[in-house]
């Protein structure tokens, strides 16, 4: 409607010059203020839009950056201290994770050092005089890679794409150590030597062994004469290590901070059931007798060859002696409750060439394995004191009360090994 100053209206002066009556007819200016309100309220609500859907892009993509960085790093660490594994690992997982990115890592994106947990704090390795037990790895989506994040609404603001990283810190916990333990002391006063393979990868192999045999205790380590321990040794709060004459240690050397707090072993399960009524007998003269006794101990002597079906078994003492030869053909787990003793030339043939198919779980008494003929298998014994002696090879891992190794014997420590659900390998955790 249009205004017009001869609008004529019939009504009294009363009606009129009431104050909140508004005559038809007057004019009202506001139509184009409203337009413009409007149009400056669309351009507010696009850039809002644009802020929403944009950062919701790049929150993605950094989410999906982390998972990746988390996954090479947590690769990575399960490897060290070989460097080259580690590298290897955690590129082999960021060709799998090509959507968050990780398919450009770098070898330069991939860091090693030390994670300093009192300070949380990584120190590289060119920096820290400690030792190596962290991998930091960097992952990226920038215009520098080759994939920046692109953005969608916020081109109306002339932005295009942005870049977004994302990094993650993983160690390993040395207080998980071993795999050669003794909780109270551990002693090498011979020339024993340390290394580690992994079954499930093939057989030992000298030339392609690992670093991954170490020592460890609650209380004092001590390595004597031209022991090689080619894996770490790390003694208990506020205890040594102790290198005389030519010992030589690869790995970390140092004190713990937290106790082991190794599991005991039960053995009331074997003892209620088990598969001692399934073993053969053995002859005897003209006689075929049991190889356990009344009082439930196993005897195995005078040149006497004996296969042990695979099952689980148990004895008060078990003995190995006079040349007598033990073949084990399957999983085998023997509980004793007294003495392991194999001494002289006896023969322990673990046929399957797998540790964990062989296990010797004690609850006391003492271990004391004196040979010159390769052992595969694993002492599980907390609460026993081991004896390693002569020269023979053992393929596996020993936990004892306390620990020895003398003689001129080699320990190669299976990484594979996974025992009445204690786990030998080392705890790892993403920490930053």
């Amino acid at each position: 409607m249009r205004c017009s100053k001869n609008a004529a209206f019939k009504m009294t002066d009363a009606w009129r010059d009431q104050p909140h009556v508004r005559l038809r007819g007057q004019c009202s200016h506001r139509r184009g203020s409203v337009v413009a309100l409007a149009a400056a309220m669309m351009v507010m609500l696009l850039a809002m839009v644009a802020f929403a859907v944009d950062v919701g892009v790049i929150t993605n993509a950094r989410t999906e950056l982390q998972r990746s960085a988390d996954a090479c790093a947590m690769a990575a660490i399960m490897y060290l201290p070989d460097e080259a594994a580690a590298l290897d690992a955690a590129q082999a997982i960021a060709a799998q994770n090509p959507s968050g990115g990780a398919a450009n890592l770098s070898i330069s994106d991939i860091e090693f050092g030390h994670w300093d947990r009192d300070a949380a704090h990584f120190l590289t390795t060119t920096t820290s005089a400690h030792g190596l037990n962290s991998v930091r790895v960097t992952v990226r989506r920038t215009d520098d890679s080759g994939n920046p994040v692109i953005l969608f609404f916020a081109v109306l603001l002339g932005r295009t794409k942005t870049d977004v990283t994302a990094t993650a810190t993983t160690m390993y916990d040395r207080d998980l150590c071993g795999p050669l333990i003794g909780i109270d002391w551990v002693s090498v006063p011979g020339t024993p030597n340390t290394d580690s393979y992994d079954s499930e990868q093939g057989g030992y192999n000298p030339a392609t062994a690992g670093d991954r045999a170490g020592l460890c205790s609650d209380g004092p380590i001590n390595i004597e004469g031209s022991a090689v321990v080619r894996g770490s040794a790390r003694a208990g709060m506020g205890h040594d290590v102790t290198i005389t004459g030519g010992a030589v240690v690869t790995g970390s050397i140092g004190s713990r901070l937290r106790p082991l707090n190794l599991p005991l072993v039960d053995a009331s399960g074997a003892a209620a059931l088990n598969d001692n009524s399934k073993l053969p007998l053995i002859q005897k003269g003209n006689n075929f007798v049991s190889v356990v006794d009344a009082n439930g101990n196993f005897l195995l002597d005078g040149n006497k060859t004996y296969t042990m079906p695979p099952g689980i078994y148990y004895f008060n003492n078990f003995t190995l002696e006079g040349q007598s030869i033990l073949n084990i053909t399957g999983e085998t787990i023997i509980y004793i409750t007294g003495d392991l003793r194999r001494a002289g030339g006896v023969t322990v043939n673990n046929n399957t060439k797998v540790a964990d198919n062989l296990q010797f779980l004690m609850t006391g008494g003492t271990a004391d394995i004196t040979s010159n003929n390769d052992f595969y298998g694993v002492i599980y014994a907390p609460n026993t004191d081991i004896t390693l002696d002569g020269s023979a090879n053992l393929f596996g891992g020993a936990v004892g009360k306390t620990l020895t190794m003398t003689g001129g014997g080699q320990a190669h420590y299976d990484e594979s090994l996974g025992v009445e659900g204690i786990e030998f390998p080392r705890r790892t955790a993403v920490v930053d």
